[in-house]
């Protein structure tokens, strides 16, 4: 139960999260704000144990990028930059507004429980399929097109990214697996989870292909995510970028997870 004096508690620990996510270059400053005020809406709304989830999701994220820190110049232009405020909301965003839901009458407890842990899997498999793959540095294929890609390039999968974004989303659903026990008589829980992580995955990048914006470098004839001087418009909309397409694949693949919890539950 959240109480107002526990909020003398928890502003110092916020001030010093703002302050080291911000001087160590992982979060923008707007990024760092919007990251406590999601935490402090999750422990409001759900309790402090809900919080470990989104602490695995952003300590494995930010150590990957650190530890498989490469050049990758055909990634997106914010690849390897302190997370902003819109990024941060494009992989958890969903995660701490679900909760708001569970007034509505056609929810359960269950449900939402089950959607919030499947949009961190989406946002978790999606984030260390694109840090290992871009790391490992494998042949990387146009999931639509079939054709070679550049590293890094939305819209392309390689073997070892796919996999690592597999094991992405194995780790987070393990997590939700052995703290609230998510189960059902029809469905297991977990590889309900691990499926929607794997299948988020694909969806981002098979959204990475239709409508994300990717430039074709005049000179050599790549296709990268950075609209480098001559390039053209290769596929995509020019305003949609790579957090676009993490939101658009979050709520997709989210929302027909709490629509399938409401059936078995």
């Amino acid at each position: 139960m959240f109480e107002i004096w526990h909020l003398f508690v928890l502003l110092p620990c916020c001030a010093l999260f703002v302050w080291f996510t911000t001087s160590r270059k992982m979060l923008t400053q707007g990024g760092a704000f919007l990251a406590v005020a999601m935490g402090l809406w999750v422990i409001y709304q759900c309790g402090y144990e809900y919080l470990l989830p989104l602490f695995f999701f952003f300590i494995s994220s930010i150590l990957l990028g650190k530890l498989l820190k490469v050049k990758a110049i055909a990634s997106d232009q914010k690849h390897g930059k302190p997370r902003d405020a819109f990024q941060v909301f494009c992989n958890g965003g969903i995660y701490a507004l679900l909760p708001g839901c569970i007034s509505w009458s056609f929810t359960s407890y269950f449900s939402l429980e089950l959607a919030m842990f499947a949009s961190l899997s989406v946002s978790t498999a999606d984030t260390w399929a694109s840090e290992i793959g871009i790391f490992l540095r494998g042949r990387t294929y146009d999931i639509l097109r079939f054709r070679p890609i550049a590293v890094g390039a939305s819209g392309g999968v390689s073997l070892g990214g796919t996999l690592g974004g597999l094991l992405g989303a194995v780790c987070l659903s393990s997590l939700g697996m052995l703290y609230y026990l998510l189960d059902n008589p029809f469905f297991n829980g977990f590889y309900t989870l691990v499926l929607a992580g794997f299948i988020g995955m694909l969806l981002d990048s098979v959204l990475g292909a239709l409508v994300q914006a990717r430039y074709q470098d005049p000179e050599t004839g790549a296709i990268t995510d950075v609209p480098v001087p001559g390039a053209r418009l290769y596929s995509g909309l020019p305003w949609i970028n790579n957090d676009w397409v993490n939101l658009i694949s979050n709520v997709l693949v989210s929302g027909f997870v709490l629509w399938l919890g409401t059936q078995y539950r």
